[in-house]
């Protein structure tokens, strides 16, 4: 808690607590924080009366009202003060203060000034760090649980879990006895996981994701295979030939879809419940190909493709599609029912939502850290729909 930003103040419900007086445990919290670095109250105090005012104000101003007051407090802030304690962070985001005037704006108000519904006594946690593992021999692995260390050593390749609960493969011998063995991890709802492959390729699994991989690559080409929503930061591989030095390219495949790479940083968002796959690219080069027609299309940083019956490119709003990394939920214009598939799958819930619902649109930004209450409580508090939760299924209503 050396250093706060808005982004992180109003994703602490901790925060939000201390600044409305209860639960006395919360306050007890921040009160003794502050005790032990006296040297920041005043900052804190002044940030606590942002967001009192916030909330007060929330009932009768607009989003763009809330983000031009918020600018003029920020400003006159780094006027008044040139302490450690700076609030600098907070201008970082400045573009994405209308995302969180949208949604944890109104999650503010809701906390300010009403009480929980008796069906939000029922606390849904959001997903965490968990993963089945599949070894070459069919033996399987559940990674949250296991200790850290060396889990397996098959094919000449060393399987490890870190202490930060990432999946390292290293190469440990030059030759093994089973160079076409090949694991899959798969993460469940409520889950995500992060690997380094044999290669050492980085990839990142969302919820209810699968990814299979062999642990030993061609050395005339990497292939791996995926469903669910996997971010890729691929490493260049390099091979002479011809008295030629040639990049090894890497290939992720799905249902239908082939993505060819020479290193690059990509998210693939392939959900079967999805309307198609998207592929956004955030640096270096890759090339998509549908599997159903053939068509290929060459990718530049900051587009995506969109692969339903026909490839589309299109400029991606490279921050909504791999918010999910950082750990938020970003929503823009989204769709009710867009919305309801993301949140089912990190807090495995089901969702009944009429289709006249669903296609009610949301704007903002939220921790994937929250209780799934807090979505909840964004939805509800616009007025355009009525959430309950029965046991594990929220139920959508006018």
């Amino acid at each position: 808690m050396e250093e706060l930003n808005l982004k992180a103040l109003l994703a602490d419900e901790s925060f939000i607590n201390y600044c409305k007086g209860y639960p006395a445990q919360d306050v007890a919290k921040w009160e003794n924080w502050l005790q032990d670095h006296a040297q920041y109250r005043k900052e804190v105090e002044e940030q606590k009366r942002i967001v009192q005012t916030l909330a007060y104000h929330a009932a009768v101003t607009t989003v763009e009202d809330h983000y031009l007051r918020l600018k003029e407090q920020i400003a006159k802030k780094n006027k008044k003060t040139d302490t450690r304690f700076r609030i600098s962070p907070w201008l970082k985001i400045a573009a994405s203060l209308l995302l969180i005037g949208s949604l944890s704006y109104l999650m503010l108000r809701q906390s300010f000034l009403s009480e929980p519904d008796h069906h939000k006594q029922s606390v849904v946690i959001p997903g965490e760090d968990k993963a089945l593992l599949t070894l070459a021999d069919g033996s399987t692995i559940l990674l949250d649980e296991v200790a850290v260390g060396t889990l397996a050593l098959e094919g000449g390749v060393r399987v490890e879990k870190t202490k930060n609960g990432q999946l390292i493969y290293s190469v440990s011998e030059s030759q093994s006895s089973n160079r076409n063995a090949s694991n899959t991890i798969t993460t469940p709802k409520g889950g995500q996981y992060r690997l380094t492959l044999p290669d050492g390729s980085k990839a990142w699994l969302n919820a209810s994701s699968t990814l299979y991989y062999p642990l030993h690559f061609e050395h005339h080409e990497r292939r791996v295979k995926m469903t669910g929503e996997v971010y890729f930061e691929i490493a260049k591989m390099e091979k002479r030939q011809h008295g030629r030095v040639e990049r090894i390219p890497f290939y992720v495949e799905t249902a239908h879809q082939e993505i060819q790479v020479l290193g690059t940083h990509f998210n693939v968002n392939s959900y079967p419940d999805e309307p198609g796959i998207v592929t956004t690219l955030l640096e270096g080069s890759v090339r998509v190909t549908s599997s159903l027609n053939g068509e290929s299309i060459l990718l530049r940083p900051g587009q995506q493709s969109f692969l339903d019956k026909h490839l589309v490119v299109s400029t991606a709003d490279v921050e909504q599609q791999v918010a999910w990394t950082a750990g938020d939920f970003v929503f823009k214009s989204e769709p009710l029912t867009s919305i309801l598939r993301k949140v089912s799958r990190w807090y495995d819930v089901d969702i009944v939502c009429p289709p006249h619902l669903g296609k009610l649109k949301f704007d903002g930004i939220v921790s994937r850290s929250q209780p799934l209450t807090a979505i909840m409580d964004m939805v509800e508090i616009t007025g355009k729909a009525k959430l309950k939760l029965i046991e594990r299924r929220i139920i959508v209503t006018d």
